[in-house]
């Protein structure tokens, strides 16, 4: 006689059906999951659009962040958490330490909850969900090869639809860039905008072509498909047409990462060697095919500022905006708590975001001395762990298990830099800093089997 489920003998445990789908359909959780992230934000300016009006917060924004509740069910109240790897457990521990004490901050200062609320579930729920993936009884291999898929697929129709925002912008995206009057990506014209796809920006658009490349390349180096070549390559052509230079810094940090680890490195630094020529060929003629002459000129004026950033004013002024706000936070030892910056303070009183531009100066204002230090050591440990399982798997001789770790590795380098520019270990980078880590520290466990 077989023994039933623990689910079976207990039927009115809470939540018991959200975490018996997530259970027995882990493949379409996880696609559902990043399906949300990247494209409810175009589906919502296409509602705006066909409703008539504009809202700086609709129901529609907190659907990604409710897409990730059943992870986070399924993690608690469905007793996966024995499961998770002790270091990583930790890690998660000192997250929620810095968080939770920045959270307590706000509602003392007498903070918006709804704002500090929402701010919370933006860095804890992306927890969650990767601690969910670590969890479930599969190889490495097998959830590697299943993610990474699902991101490149994923982007294969943004970037399509990215070229044609960019030649004929769509009226939803055209009405949704008025209304929020974000000069910084140009007008809402031809050849004139710089793409977001169904995203909330360029930059988010960057940063998940980003995510999806360095993910995606040990896959790039071992497959021989011209179908997954061509995708890659679509997503370094939006990338570049993007115009983000930190999203370019990022890639670039993430390839010398990637090469700096990887098992045979002569064979993937003249693959990558092969692709930055090609790259290369399509900036220098970006004039033709593109379509207009100051397209061209606008991305390889974009790549010049790289080389020379004490003549770009906008760096400048950034700087210098920097050390004001770093003067300010070092004056608030306990931090100013959540919800007082970024998308977060649009629920506050003020109804306005306040953009900071840079991730670690954002999270030092809310978070004070102590939860920055919790905040600090959570993405120190993390790259720490990542490189000692690339050191396990190389002393082991697994080529392709090492080649994971490596782009683990990358992708967790690459966030970490990328916080220079804005928050990269929340929302959608969020998920990211936590899903690639359930890669390396996720593993087949006998007990769950026996379950």
């Amino acid at each position: 006689m077989t023994s039933a489920s623990p689910l079976a003998l207990a039927p009115d445990r809470p939540f018991a059906g959200i975490i018996a789908w997530c259970r027995a359909r882990p493949w379409l959780a996880i696609a559902l999951v990043l399906g949300a992230w990247a494209l409810m934000p175009g589906v919502r300016r296409l509602f705006d659009w066909r409703a008539g009006g504009f809202a700086s917060v609709s129901v529609l924004s907190i659907v990604p962040l409710v897409a990730l509740v059943p992870a986070a069910l399924a993690l608690t109240y469905g007793g996966r958490l024995r499961y998770v790897d002790r270091r990583l457990a930790l890690c998660a521990w000192l997250w929620t330490g810095g968080f939770g004490f920045a959270f307590v901050v706000a509602l003392a200062n007498g903070g918006s909850p709804f704002a500090a609320t929402y701010a919370l579930g933006q860095f804890m729920l992306p927890m969650a969900f990767g601690l969910w993936v670590a969890t479930l009884d599969v190889p490495a291999g097998v959830l590697y090869e299943r993610i990474a898929n699902v991101l490149l697929w994923l982007s294969t129709p943004l970037c399509l639809y990215a070229a044609l925002q960019f030649a004929a912008p769509p009226p939803w995206d055209v009405s949704w860039m008025r209304h929020a009057n974000i000069v910084s990506i140009g007008p809402p014209l031809p050849y004139q905008l710089r793409p977001f796809s169904t995203l909330n920006g360029p930059g988010v658009f960057a940063d998940f072509l980003d995510i999806t490349l360095a993910i995606n390349l040990p896959r790039l180096i071992a497959s021989r498909s011209p179908l997954r070549i061509a995708q890659f390559s679509l997503c370094l052509a939006a990338l570049a047409l993007t115009m983000v230079r930190t999203g370019w810094l990022g890639f670039a940090v993430a390839i010398v990462a990637y090469l700096a680890l990887t098992p045979h490195r002569t064979r993937n630094l003249a693959v990558f060697g092969g692709v930055a020529v090609v790259v290369a060929v399509v900036i220098l003629n970006a004039s033709l095919l593109l379509g207009g002459a100051q397209t061209g000129d606008d991305i390889t004026a974009r790549f010049s500022t790289l080389g020379n950033l004490n003549d770009d004013y906008s760096f400048v002024d950034r700087q210098r905006y920097f050390e004001g706000l770093l003067t300010s936070a070092l004056g608030q030892p306990l931090g100013a708590g959540l919800g007082v910056i970024g998308t977060a303070a649009k629920l506050g009183a003020g109804g306005t975001v306040k953009d900071f531009d840079n991730g670690f100066v954002a999270r030092f204002t809310e978070m004070g001395y102590f939860g920055m230090a919790c905040y600090m050591a959570t993405l120190g440990w993390m790259i720490a762990l990542a490189l000692d399982t690339w050191r396990r798997y190389a002393a082991r001789g697994l080529p392709q298990l090492t080649a994971i770790a490596a782009a683990v590795v990358a992708v967790q380098v690459m966030l970490f830099v990328l916080d220079i520019s804005s928050d990269h270990h929340n929302a959608l980078a969020g998920i990211a800093f936590w899903l690639t880590m359930a890669l390396v520290l996720g593993r087949d466990r006998p007990a769950d089997r026996a379950r």
